[in-house]
């Protein structure tokens, strides 16, 4: 890591509030660029008067959040998750008082979340020391780009990572901002 502290500089901040609207927007980062689902997560706020919460969310129809650009399987999974909250079966801000096994369980329960969510939820809104989003793809091939040698396997990964334990997540953000460095972004 020090090499790539080096090369790079410090890592990017990737921290976000732990509430509604960060789980929101992790949820349309899945599976897509980080900029196409700003773009989306930008019309959605609009779309709820500037603030995304459960209510808001709940006042929007279907249709409303399609033409915000979500796709008809997000727009379920959003609107599940205001349901959610609103009925209080799921707290955003319970998370925070949870061992990183409970904040998992207690987002991967919802439809359509699932460990990757979770662990970006701790990792950026949590901040929580030593995790790693073994599903998120610039993570394996920024450690692939460090260390050729690294399979792509979930055991290869996870044992190229032992070495950073207890501080996944930092090394975790130095790997994003070696992948970004990496394409110019």
């Amino acid at each position: 890591m020090k090499a790539v502290r080096e090369r790079v500089g410090d890592p990017l901040a990737w921290t976000r509030p732990p509430t509604f609207a960060t789980l929101v927007r992790i949820i349309l980062e899945q599976q897509v660029s980080l900029a196409s689902a700003k773009v989306t997560f930008d019309r959605l706020k609009a779309a709820c008067g500037g603030v995304i919460n459960a209510k808001r969310i709940a006042g929007l129809s279907d249709a409303d959040l399609r033409r915000c650009g979500l796709s008809r399987q997000k727009a379920r999974y959003v609107t599940l998750l205001a349901d959610d909250v609103r009925r209080r079966e799921f707290s955003v801000t319970g998370l925070a008082t949870m061992a990183d096994d409970g904040v998992r369980q207690s987002i991967t329960a919802r439809m359509g979340l699932g460990n990757w969510t979770a662990d970006i939820f701790l990792l950026m809104a949590l901040r929580r020391d030593d995790i790693l989003p073994v599903g998120d793809l610039a993570l394996v091939k920024g450690i692939q780009e460090l260390d050729p040698s690294v399979g792509s396997t979930l055991e290869a990964i996870c044992e190229r990572a032992e070495i950073w334990r207890p501080y996944r997540s930092a090394a975790t953000k130095m790997i994003w901002t070696l992948y970004l460095f990496n394409r110019n972004r």
